[in-house]
């Protein structure tokens, strides 16, 4: 069981704090100094992402929408082209082809091979840690 956490004052040159508790290293815990620029962009994203989602979710579907309908105004073509009166410029939907490297496969059937040609990368994700 881990000890109960402690407020320090890690950045002292901005007033931001980070909460530690013993055990493994848990990711650092960051909590805002009072007016700082951190503070004012969290106070943002806690406006604005809600509504991106919901504007998101509903463009994906406006796009899948159109995207189908355009499939059954011509189908087996694989360039097809919208024009509206309704859109600033025309859209145009084509059919790309592409191969994906199945990695999980080939670490399952050869281990070796994978090793040799895999690369690490990283990136950074921001996401809820509710």
């Amino acid at each position: 069981m881990t000890q109960p956490a402690e407020l320090t004052p890690a950045f002292p040159q901005t007033g931001h704090t980070i909460t530690q508790a013993a055990g493994p290293p848990p990711p650092p815990v960051i909590a805002p100094a009072p007016d700082s620029r951190l503070e004012q962009l969290s106070a943002q994203y806690t406006a604005l992402k809600p509504e991106a989602d919901r504007i998101a979710a509903e463009l994906k579907a406006v796009t899948d929408g159109i995207k189908a309908e355009l499939v059954a105004a011509a189908p087996g073509h694989e360039n097809i082209v919208l024009r509206s009166p309704c859109l600033v410029a025309p859209l145009r939907l084509s059919a790309v082809e592409s191969w994906r490297f199945d990695s999980k496969r080939c670490k399952a059937e050869d281990p070796e091979v994978y090793v040799r040609f895999a690369k690490k990368s990283i990136s950074w994700r921001l996401e809820s840690a509710a």
